[in-house]
């Protein structure tokens, strides 16, 4: 007999990385119709990912990161006026062709002059956009997630297109604070310099 389709076993690992497997099973342990033991089994098997998405494990997951990358004293690369006004640990939304839809973490950074998430092993910057392309930010919090938990939707505008970026930070209001902080500051200036000519 021949298999319907190749790759079925990838295609079942990745059902079960992405979407999930629940198992549950109960088991009664009985001599002579007489009932002595009961096992009640339950287990949910994913990705890290989906399992923090539905509110399982986030705590252990993101103290065990927060551990791992603190392994490592490297600073993330700062242009010369550049100074640090929020460092803080978070998580991207990487959803571009390179990575299929994963939340990749390290230190989130907000300076006078950027907002960017930088991963100290490997060592590079994961996600990086200037303030002034900043266009809106709103909080979105989940069920599952602790209230504090909740992502942060940042508008970014560029010359030809717009688009929403998803990050999770145990600091989201304080991370959006900061933000509006510094964006209402560049458009002040902004429009000082405008008036000025």
């Amino acid at each position: 007999m021949q298999p319907s389709r190749d790759g079925a076993l990838v295609d079942l690992v990745d059902r079960i990385l992405v979407k999930g497997v629940i198992l549950q099973a109960d088991v009664i342990i009985s001599v002579s119709g007489v009932p002595l033991i009961g096992i009640n089994l339950k287990a949910a098997i994913a990705g890290m990912t989906t399992m923090v998405d539905y509110g399982m494990m986030g705590t252990w997951d993101e103290q065990i990161r927060k551990t791992v990358l603190a392994g490592t004293s490297e600073e993330a690369p700062l242009g010369n006026n550049e100074e640090i006004i929020l460092k803080t640990f978070g998580s991207y939304y990487c959803h571009d062709k390179s990575a299929s839809d994963v939340w990749k973490s390290g230190y989130l950074y907000v300076t006078n002059e950027r907002l960017f998430l930088f991963r100290k092993t490997p060592r590079e910057i994961i996600f990086e956009t200037t303030i002034d392309k900043i266009k809106g930010l709103s909080v979105n919090t989940n069920e599952n997630l602790k209230e504090e938990n909740g992502t942060l939707q940042v508008l970014i505008r560029n010359d030809f297109s717009t688009k929403i970026e998803f990050i999770r930070t145990t600091k989201v209001d304080v991370l959006k604070s900061k933000l509006e902080e510094i964006t209402t500051k560049l458009v002040k200036s902004e429009k000082v310099l405008v008036s000025a000519n």
